[in-house]
């Protein structure tokens, strides 16, 4: 083997000689350094959004008016990770309009809603929507899209690619087979019979993986079946970890998936209790109709009837 040739210097192949040596040292440094800071705003942001604040959510002393016509009137309630809670009330009561309010969507004529300790304004558009996610009462049944794509918007926030990853998809497709949608993904939403529309709905909240989900009348068009498996659903999320809030007209739902009621009337809370408190306390049902009465079934679950 032939020896190798001696160096010529620096200028034919790299040394760690000189000046050279500190040069390199400085630039591993330096990107060591800016490597750790990442690491730490990385961290930070993480220990900011998970430890700012005890309660998940706050609503404090919101109101919120159309015009000359008050809506919300100084509704104020807190709600922790783990919760499944109702949103009770008659036509009218404001709870949609509240939904909207938590949500971002609107904006309250005065009072606050805080997330993790952070008040609404504070967020960006796009770190709201990482952790709220909120299905309509109502949404437009002609949208150009396939079940499939309407699904995938759920998983926007969390991406900065116009096309989704394998993890979306992933997501989209878990969330579509757990709301029994999947085998119509290719199906214009158009095409969709209600009940169908609403199970890409649910499944397009499911997708996001937000830690806050509200829901105004998830159940709307669902048959029977659908309707438990939706609750279902919504009470595993909460079992996992999450604050669901959902808006319902069915008070037998309520009681027999959720942990907690919240009923308004007039705009403002009314009742905040939890199921087992209601099914001691009947008073909370006069305010739909004095005609209602609560007992239990052969199994021991509440029900609410007609008297």
């Amino acid at each position: 083997m032939e020896p190798e040739p001696e160096s010529q210097g620096c200028a034919e192949r790299p040394c760690l000689c000189g000046n050279d040596r500190f040069a390199r040292r400085a630039g591993t440094e330096n990107t060591a350094r800016s490597a750790a800071a990442l690491r730490f705003r990385a961290w930070h942001r993480r220990f900011r959004l998970n430890h700012v604040s005890s309660r998940l959510l706050e609503v404090k002393s919101v109101s919120f008016s159309y015009g000359s016509r008050s809506i919300l009137s100084e509704i104020s309630f807190h709600a922790d990770e783990g919760e499944f809670v109702a949103l009770l009330g008659i036509n009218g009561s404001g709870k949609s309009t509240l939904l909207d309010v938590i949500s971002g969507f609107r904006t309250p004529a005065s009072g606050e809603v805080k997330l993790r300790g952070r008040a609404q304004p504070q967020w960006r558009r796009r770190e709201l929507a990482q952790q709220v996610s909120h299905l309509p009462q109502s949404i437009h049944a002609d949208l150009p899209f396939t079940a499939e794509q309407l699904v995938g918007m759920g998983r926007y926030p969390h991406t900065d690619r116009w096309f989704e990853s394998g993890e979306d998809h992933r997501h989209i497709r878990a969330a579509m087979e757990r709301t029994s949608c999947w085998t119509h993904r290719h199906r214009a939403f158009r095409s969709l019979s209600g009940g169908e529309r609403q199970r890409v709905l649910v499944a397009a909240c499911l997708a996001q993986d937000a830690v806050v989900m509200l829901l105004d009348e998830p159940s709307t068009f669902l048959d029977i079946e659908q309707q438990l498996h939706c609750f279902n659903i919504l009470r595993d999320e909460a079992q996992a970890g999450k604050l669901c809030i959902a808006a319902t007209h069915d008070l037998n739902l309520a009681l027999t998936y959720c942990t907690r009621l919240i009923v308004l009337a007039d705009g403002a809370v009314a009742y905040d209790l939890s199921t087992a408190d209601a099914h001691q306390d009947k008073s909370w049902l006069r305010l739909f109709s004095k005609r209602l009465d609560m007992a239990t079934t052969p199994t021991g679950a509440p029900w609410v009837w007609y008297q």
